[in-house]
């Protein structure tokens, strides 16, 4: 996994993390096990003081990694994709891990291959610590944006999506000022920029759901962020009746399903 030096890396894993040290080390390793020569891993760890650091200087050189404070998760991302070298980057969270050990080269494979692609995604599966899966997240048809905005919530699991470096630096990066559908408002912006996107239909990723986690424990808040971007998006694409009509019954169905976890009445963690 050391990059020679001068050589552009295939693809540079970045993975933003803080006080998760039980899930690091399966993300990496999973990143590790895609076995892609050449490929770079960068860790960005915003301080944390549960031992973290001590799991990541086990990886000696295989790969790069710094702990210090930071603005939140938007601001990791941002510091870690500038500093990437390779020309795709695979972002991917500290609880999140690869689905299998060869999907990530199969992704990349798609960018050698054609080199007006920006983005390939493909499916997600939202599982437990014990990795038993919840439900599966698939990953939706690209026609237009304005079917991104009107879907109900993310139409990408995050690490399922792959995407060239130019392209995340052309959008402008994520919005620090985003902490719950950061992802979701990049990714808006990314498929309005991007030359070419494809849709795979394989699962890439798999995102631990556990009570620390940021889309459990704020979900209230990830839903009042996912529809303040929606209606920005909406006022600007200028929607008409109907499409408004079908974006504010998507925004009522997550406020519904918020409502059932609550109630225990389904399965987030």
């Amino acid at each position: 996994m050391i990059n020679p030096f001068g050589v552009i890396p295939p693809v540079s894993f970045v993975i933003p993390t803080r006080n998760q040290a039980a899930f690091v080390a399966t993300c990496i390793d999973s990143c590790l096990a895609q076995a892609i020569a050449g490929a770079e891993i960068l860790v960005l760890d915003g301080a944390s003081i549960d031992g973290t650091q001590d799991i990541l200087a086990r990886y000696g050189e295989l790969i790069r990694w710094t702990s210090e404070p930071d603005r939140g998760q938007a601001d990791a991302v941002n510091k870690g994709v500038r500093a990437a070298r390779g020309e795709v980057i695979a972002w991917i969270n500290s609880d999140d891990y690869y689905a299998s050990d060869t999907i990530v080269a199969q992704l990349v494979a798609h960018f050698a291959a054609d080199p007006a692609l920006d983005i390939v995604y493909g499916d997600g599966t939202m599982v437990d610590t014990a990795g038993r899966t919840i439900r599966r997240h698939r990953g939706t048809p690209y026609r237009s944006v304005d079917d991104l905005v009107i879907h109900p919530s993310g139409f990408v699991m995050q690490p399922a999506l792959l995407f060239r470096r130019a392209l995340f630096l052309d959008a402008g990066g994520l919005d620090e000022s985003l902490h719950y559908a950061l992802d979701y408002e990049l990714f808006l912006r990314m498929f309005e920029r991007a030359r070419r996107v494809e849709r795979v239909p394989d699962e890439v990723a798999r995102a631990v759901y556990h009570l620390d986690a940021k889309s459990i424990r704020g979900m209230r808040r990830q839903i009042v962020e996912l529809m303040q971007i929606k209606r920005r998006y909406a006022r600007r694409l200028r929607f008409s009746a109907l499409q408004q009509a079908k974006l504010y019954g998507g925004i009522a169905s997550l406020w519904a399903y918020y409502g059932a976890s609550r109630l225990g009445l389904v399965k987030t963690t």
